[in-house]
């Protein structure tokens, strides 16, 4: 009975220092102040979509990526730091959605060309056996 007792009071207290920490945790990343180096990184994060031609092929992702950044910078504007974070992160998710989409379309389109090419090698292959065995 008492080993019992023991690991029930060890988890209630390893749940009490979790949430502690949790509670800690949480209560610090909000209550700073967002850094003008966190929204750098975010408008980075846009501009290497944009790069990788996210303009053209990933334009619903990008406009949400400019939207979010938009917010957050309006949020800590007003001193809601958690929710400026949030939206940064909105947008960094946003943004990377984005070029992936975007490096997606440009892969496809490189392999339909490479496809083209090999299709066209095969052809020339083919007239050149057609030619040799005609001689």
């Amino acid at each position: 009975m008492r080993s019992e007792e023991m690991i029930r009071t060890r988890n209630r207290f390893a749940s009490v220092c979790l949430g502690l920490a949790l509670a800690t945790t949480v209560g610090c990343a909000s209550g700073t102040k967002v850094a003008d180096q966190e929204v750098g990184d975010v408008e980075l994060s846009i501009r290497s979509a944009e790069n990788a031609t996210a303009t053209q092929h990933a334009k619903v992702m990008l406009d949400r990526a400019r939207n979010a950044l938009s917010a957050a910078q309006s949020e800590r504007a007003k001193g809601n730091d958690g929710m400026a974070r949030e939206r940064l992160e909105e947008a960094r998710s946003a943004a990377s959605a984005a070029e992936s989409q975007a490096k997606s379309v440009q892969v496809q389109e490189q392999d339909a060309a490479l496809k083209r090419q090999i299709e066209e090698i095969d052809r020339r292959i083919r007239e050149f056996n057609a030619q040799a065995s005609r001689r």
